[in-house]
C-alpha cells in the first residue's frame, strides 16, 4: 500500500537521481584521479630511468663489480623512493644491497626472471616498458619501468629497471572512496528530507483533485476543488473545475435532446422498434404499432408472433450475429413493408441488440413496378446489338480489322442489324417476359456452333482487353431443343459481362459437357467477382453488384435480370458462384432432348 503512496514514489525517485548522480560522479572522478595520477607516477619513473641511463651508460661497458660504479647504484637507491635494477645484455639482474655494506646484490630468483622476463627482452632491444604487476621479491604490486641503456655506437648494453610501490596510491584511492560514501549517505538523508516536503506539497492538492472527482462520479456535478496555485497543479485544477461546469451543463442538455428524441420517433412515420440480443422489445413507437396492426405495444408477445412468422427474427438474428445491415420487403396484410435491420453496439464494441426500421413502401413498389416494366423492355434489349455494332465499327475505322476480314466484319453487322430490328419488332412480346407470353422459336441448335457464332461477334471486345480466351468445347455434344436468338442473347449477356469485368490480359473460360440428363454450358471469368451476400440478390431488376465497386463500369442493372427470365422461358436453369477478387462462373444447364 505504501509504495502505490505517490508521495514515496516521488521521495524514491529523488534519491535514487541523488545515489545514481553522485556515484556516477564519484566513479568517474576515481578514475580520473588514478589515471592523473598514475600518469605522472609513470611519467617521472621514465624520466629518472633514462637519466640514469645515461649516468651508468660508461660503466656498463666497464667492470660492473667496480667500486665506483656500486658506489653510484647505491646513491641512486637511496635518493629515489624507488627501487633500481640494472639489467645487463645476459638478463643478470643487480641491485643496491639493502645491507649496510653498500655492497652489490645479484637477484637470482626464478619467479622474479619469470615474470620480469618479457619485460626485460622488450627493453634490450631497445623499447621502453611500463607494467603494473606483483613483485616477487619485494611481495607486493608495484609501478614497473624499463629503458634501454645504450653506448654510444647506439647499442642496447643493459637496462634500467624501476620500481615503486603503488601501495600509496591504492591507499589514496580507498580514501577517496570512504569519502565519497560519506558524502552520498549526507546527501541521501537531505535529498530523502527535501524530496518527502516536496512531495507532500504536490500530493495534497492532487488528493482533494481526487476527492472531488470522486464526488463527480457519484453525480454531483458543479463541484469546484478552489486550489489556486500558479503551476501545473493549479492548471489541471481549473480543468477540472471546468470539466465539472460543463459536464452539469451537458447532462442537462441531453436530457433536453433525450426528451426531443423521444418525441421525435413518437411522431414518425416510419416504425422504430428496438429489441436486445434476447428479442425482448425494449422501445417501440405508435408507427409501428399500427404498422404491424396490434393495440399496444405491451404485447410483446403478439408483436414477436408477428416478426417471426414474416421471418424478420431470424433475419434479424443473423444481421447481428454477423454485424451487418440487412433490408427486407415482406407483404403483411395487403401492405408492402420495408424492413431495416442494424445492430447497436455500446462503447465497447459488443453488440448490445438491433433496431428495426419498418417502412410502408407499397406505393414506391407499385410505381417501381411500372418504371421497371418500361425500362425492362427497352434499355437494355438495345444496349447488347449496339455493342456489338459498335465494336466492330470501331475496329474498322481505327483499323484493327484486316481489310480480308471487312467483308466478315460487315455481315456480322448486319446480322446484328437484322436482329436489333427483329427486337423492336419483339418490342411488345419481351414486355410479357413475366407473364410467359413471350413467342419463343424452338428448333434443334448445335451449341458449339452457337458459342463460336457469339464469340465471332464479340471478337473485338476481347481483343480490346487482350482477353485470354480458353474453349473447352466436347465433341459431339447433343443437339438442344432451344430459340436461337435468345439463347444467343442469353450468351452475350454473360460474356458481356465476363469481358466487361475482367481485367486486361484476364482469362475467359467456356466449357461444354453433358451427362445423363442435361447439356451445361459454363462460362468462367478472372475478374473482380461478387461478394458472396449479395449474390442472392443477383438478377433483380436495376440490382448491380457493389455499387461502389462498379461506378465506373456502364450498366443498368438489367442484364442479370434479363437472362434470369431468358433461362426460365427457355426451360433451363443457372447458378452463379463468384469469390471477391477471384473471378465468377455461371453454369447453365438445359434438359437434353
Amino acid at each position: 500500500m505504501f509504495r502505490k503512496n505517490i508521495t514515496f514514489k516521488l521521495t524514491f525517485g529523488f534519491l535514487l537521481i541523488v545515489i545514481i548522480s553522485t556515484l556516477l560522479i564519484g566513479i568517474i572522478s576515481l578514475n580520473i584521479f588514478k589515471n592523473n595520477i598514475f600518469n605522472v607516477k609513470r611519467n617521472n619513473m621514465t624520466k629518472h630511468a633514462l637519466e640514469i641511463s645515461e649516468t651508468l651508460k660508461p660503466y656498463i661497458t666497464e667492470n660492473v663489480k667496480g667500486k665506483e660504479f656500486t658506489d653510484i647504484i647505491n646513491l641512486l637507491d637511496s635518493i629515489d623512493s624507488a627501487k633500481i635494477w640494472i639489467v645487463d645484455s645476459n638478463t643478470n639482474i643487480i641491485s643496491a644491497s639493502n645491507n649496510k655494506n653498500m655492497n652489490l646484490t645479484y637477484i637470482t630468483d626464478a619467479d622474479v626472471k619469470k615474470t620480469y622476463n618479457s619485460i626485460f627482452k622488450k627493453a634490450l632491444i631497445g623499447s621502453n616498458e611500463y607494467d603494473e604487476i606483483f613483485n616477487p621479491y619485494y611481495k607486493e604490486y608495484m609501478m614497473t619501468v624499463a629503458v634501454p641503456i645504450k653506448n654510444n655506437s647506439h647499442n642496447v648494453i643493459g637496462a634500467v629497471v624501476i620500481n615503486s610501490s603503488i601501495t600509496d596510491l591504492s591507499n589514496s584511492m580507498n580514501n577517496f572512496f570512504i569519502y565519497l560514501i560519506l558524502t552520498l549517505l549526507g546527501e541521501i538523508f537531505l535529498a530523502g528530507f527535501m524530496g518527502y516536503y516536496f512531495s507532500k506539497s504536490i500530493t495534497k492538492p492532487i488528493k482533494k483533485i481526487n476527492f472531488s472527482a470522486l464526488e463527480l462520479a457519484k453525480g454531483h456535478y458543479g463541484i469546484a476543488t478552489n486550489i489556486y496555485q500558479k503551476d501545473e497543479i493549479g492548471e489541471l485544477s481549473s480543468s477540472f473545475d471546468l470539466l465539472s461546469l460543463k459536464l452539469q451543463y451537458t447532462i442537462n442538455k441531453l436530457f433536453e435532446e433525450k426528451t426531443k428524441l423521444s418525441n421525435i420517433i413518437t411522431s414518425m412515420n416510419e416504425g422504430i422498434l428496438a429489441i436486445d440480443t434476447n428479442l425482448n422489445i425494449i422501445n417501440i413507437n405508435q408507427s409501428a404499432i399500427s404498422l404491424l396492426s396490434v393495440e399496444d405495444w405491451e404485447s410483446g408477445l403478439k408483436i414477436n408472433t408477428i416478426l417471426s412468422k414474416l421471418n424478420i427474427i431470424e433475419e434479424f438474428e443473423a444481421a447481428i450475429s454477423k454485424d451487418t445491415k440487412k433490408f427486407i420487403l415482406k407483404e403483411y396484410l395487403s401492405k408492402t413493408l420495408n424492413f431495416s435491420m442494424s445492430p447497436v453496439k455500446n462503447n465497447l464494441n459488443e453488440t448490445i441488440g438491433g433496431v428495426i426500421l419498418i417502412q410502408d413502401v407499397s406505393e414506391k413498389e407499385k410505381l417501381e413496378q411500372m418504371r421497371k416494366d418500361f425500362i425492362s423492355n427497352v434499355s437494355h434489349e438495345f444496349r447488347t446489338p449496339l455493342t456489338i455494332i459498335k465494336g466492330n465499327l470501331e475496329s474498322v475505322i481505327d483499323g484493327m480489322t484486316k481489310p480480308e476480314y471487312i467483308k466478315d466484319t460487315c455481315i456480322t453487322l448486319l446480322k446484328e442489324t437484322n436482329r436489333l430490328e427483329r427486337m423492336v419488332k419483339d418490342l411488345l412480346n419481351l414486355s410479357k417476359l413475366e407473364s410467359d407470353k413471350l413467342e419463343i422459336v424452338f428448333n434443334e441448335l448445335d451449341v458449339n456452333m452457337l458459342i463460336n457464332d457469339t464469340l465471332r461477334g464479340l471478337k473485338p471486345l476481347i481483343n480490346n482487353k487482350c482477353i485470354n480466351l480458353q474453349l473447352l468445347l466436347e465433341n459431339n455434344l447433343p443437339l438442344l431443343f432451344s430459340d436461337y436468338d435468345k439463347l444467343k442473347q442469353l450468351l452475350i449477356i454473360f460474356l458481356d459481362n465476363g469481358i466487361k469485368f475482367s481485367p486486361n490480359e484476364g482469362i475467359l473460360k467456356i466449357s461444354t459437357y453433358s451427362n445423363n440428363k442435361n447439356i451445361y454450358i459454363t462460362i468462367e471469368d478472372s475478374g473482380i467477382g461478387i461478394p458472396k451476400e449479395e449474390i442472392e440478390y443477383l438478377g433483380e431488376k436495376f440490382f448491380k453488384a457493389d455499387r461502389a465497386r462498379t461506378s465506373n463500369v456502364e450498366g443498368t442493372g438489367l442484364g442479370l435480370s434479363i437472362a434470369k427470365r431468358l433461362v426460365k422461358v427457355l426451360n433451363g436453369h443457372f447458378k452463379i458462384e463468384s469469390e471477391l477478387g477471384k473471378g465468377t462462373i455461371i453454369t447453365i444447364s438445359f434438359s437434353k432432348i
